[in-house]
């Protein structure tokens, strides 16, 4: 069978290689999760990538799950992170939640970076919210990073290639970027270029609002659905009747204690 070049596991297989150059220095999310750990959780992180929150995760104490879809991505996690794979503080698992729970329960689940965003139908994010309830304790607290296009922010770039350079260790990476609207889902292009070598790859992403990612929480099981519009814990709030998605946001809900499967 033919591999879908657009699938996130071959985006990321690809991704991988580039990923930490793509993400460097980025650590403005860090806070919003350190500050949910508390000695003795079990601490999931879904979309764990190459490690960049699992690092931070791991250096509070905490005893974590690294979760990604990729074994690309898992193998530089775990080449970065071993030593705490050696030492148990660590796990990394190859799961799809979109198809099941996994059989050990948490009380913090971090859906990082846009993860969510990947799961391109309804009825695809619901069920991998349902899995997630599943595999968390009573009272457990799940935090997701929610993705806004860009072209909704500036609608002139819609269609246009972008330009600008990464860093590979010493090794200049030129990134080409063109982005287009399909309804809801943004067809991100991206061509990476470096001594020679030329790699394509195309990213499809869905944009949720906040109204819409709150039914798909309650629906799943989870109260207590909270938003916040930066990477701040302060600023969580009920979401107002009238109020907008303009930008990217956190959203976080609690399985009740007593709650039932979703």
């Amino acid at each position: 069978m033919r591999e879908d070049k657009s699938s996130p596991e071959f985006v990321y297989k690809a991704f991988a290689e580039y990923y930490d150059a793509y993400v460097a220095g980025f650590e403005a999310d860090f806070e919003v999760y350190l500050r949910l750990i508390k000695p003795g959780l079990k601490v999931l992180e879904i979309g764990c990538g190459t490690g960049r929150v699992l690092k931070p995760l791991l250096e509070s104490g905490a005893m974590v799950v690294g979760v990604d879809i990729s074994w690309a991505m898992l193998a530089l996690a775990h080449k970065k992170l071993a030593s705490s794979c050696d030492s148990g503080a660590l796990k990394l698992l190859n799961h799809n939640f979109v198809y099941s729970p996994i059989p050990e329960r948490f009380d913090r689940v971090f859906v990082t970076f846009y993860t969510f965003n990947y799961l391109l139908s309804y009825e695809n994010a619901l069920s991998f919210l349902k899995n997630i309830y599943s595999s968390m304790n009573d009272g457990a607290v799940l935090l997701m990073d929610m993705f806004f296009p860009s072209i909704y922010y500036d609608p002139a770039i819609e269609g246009k290639w972008q330009e600008r350079y990464l860093n590979l260790g010493e090794k200049p990476i030129r990134l080409f970027d063109r982005r287009t609207m399909q309804g809801l889902v943004e067809k991100r292009e991206q061509v990476f270029e470096e001594d020679g070598g030329r790699q394509e790859i195309t990213t499809l992403r869905r944009f949720y609002d906040k109204n819409e990612t709150a039914r798909l929480l309650r629906e799943a099981g989870f109260l207590s659905v909270k938003f916040a519009d930066a990477y701040d814990s302060v600023l969580f709030h009920q979401l107002e009747p009238l109020e907008i998605t303009a930008h990217s946001f956190l959203v976080m809900a609690r399985r009740e204690a007593g709650g039932g499967e979703g």
